[in-house]
């Protein structure tokens, strides 16, 4: 098999070497590196080149537009997707290439990461540890101690918030190719749209091993729930209206995620005084009788002091996720 990294960089001079070199430290070597410049107007192009990696420079157009990019002018038959401003563990890609020697018929491999600060203070040692109860639960059968094979059921896991990103994946190029790549409309939750277009032709590996360091910043999309949110139901709208592009079972694994969101960010728009909105969008989440957090929400949108109300209920724990 032949393996092409794929690097979106946009003013990423900064911390791209330490990627570069985190690609560079791999035990199982790429075969080519590709880092798209998306219009950065620092010096990302000159550092990537003088790791030795193959620079296609563009105006800018966003992250979906570079990836796409990159993915087109790949000559591996695999892509690694990676941020550049994230890290790979020296195994990552060899874990990888024997996980597909047990199932080579898959569209894509995953892997667990750690999230960790500019410090290198680490604030999640495992994402699949952290969320280790949902994970067991809907896992099927494990190939082997840690590799395990993600049909339907690994929807359902994509649905309450297990994120595979992009860095951790690594996908066949043809399937990449054929699903249409990244949606370069999209800005948030692009990589979650995606991987449901992909998981529609082929199953996902996951390599239960956190092999991608995940580099959280201030003003990271993760950080921001409320964008988050967003991107979901935009996920949503594109499962509703074109069902037959994504992995069977899609829409319905995402219908609680998208009403969870849609409660969410109403109560994002009552703390910002639109209470208008607030009820809009709980019109579109639906009422249901047992369910604290829609009225909750309600309630607070009909109150002068609402946004008072929303956090009041954020303290309390109903904003807790199901």
């Amino acid at each position: 098999m032949r393996i092409s990294v794929v690097i979106a960089a946009y003013n990423a001079a900064g911390l791209l070497e330490q990627t570069l070199a985190s690609v560079a430290a791999q035990t199982l070597a790429p075969d080519e590196v590709i880092v798209v410049d998306d219009g950065s107007t620092d010096d990302t192009a000159k550092r990537a080149e003088n790791f030795g990696a193959r620079v296609i420079s563009t105006p800018n157009r966003g992250v979906s537009a570079a990836r796409n990019t990159g993915i087109a002018s790949a000559t591996g038959d695999w892509v690694a997707l990676l941020d550049a401003d994230d890290l790979w563990h020296p195994e990552k890609l060899a874990r990888q290439a024997h996980a597909l020697t047990l199932a080579p018929d898959v569209a894509a491999v995953a892997c667990d990461l750690y999230q960790f600060r500019g410090d290198g203070e680490v604030t999640l040692p495992s994402l699949i540890a952290s969320r280790r109860a949902r994970y067991d639960a809907l896992t099927p059968q494990l190939l082997q101690r840690d590799v395990g094979r993600l049909d339907g059921m690994g929807l359902r896991l994509m649905s309450i918030g297990m994120a595979f990103f992009p860095s951790t994946l690594l996908v066949r190029r043809d399937l990449a190719l054929a699903t249409g790549g990244f949606d370069e409309d999209m800005r948030r939750c692009e990589d979650y749209e995606f991987l449901l277009r992909v998981l529609a032709r082929g199953d996902l590996l996951v390599v239960d091993a956190p092999l991608l360091g995940y580099r959280i910043h201030s003003t990271s999309l993760s950080n921001n729930a409320e964008g988050m949110n967003s991107g979901l139901i935009s996920i949503a709208e594109r499962l509703s209206r074109h069902p037959e592009r994504y992995a069977p079972g899609a829409a319905q694994a995402f219908a609680s995620r998208e009403r969870l969101a849609l409660i969410e960010n109403a109560g994002f728009r009552i703390k910002q005084g639109d209470a208008g909105g607030a009820r809009t969008l709980l019109a579109r989440a639906g009422e249901i009788e047992r369910d604290p957090r829609w009225w909750m929400m309600k309630l607070a949108s009909l109150m002068p002091n609402g946004s008072i109300a929303a956090l009041s209920a954020l303290k309390r724990g109903v904003w807790r996720r199901s």
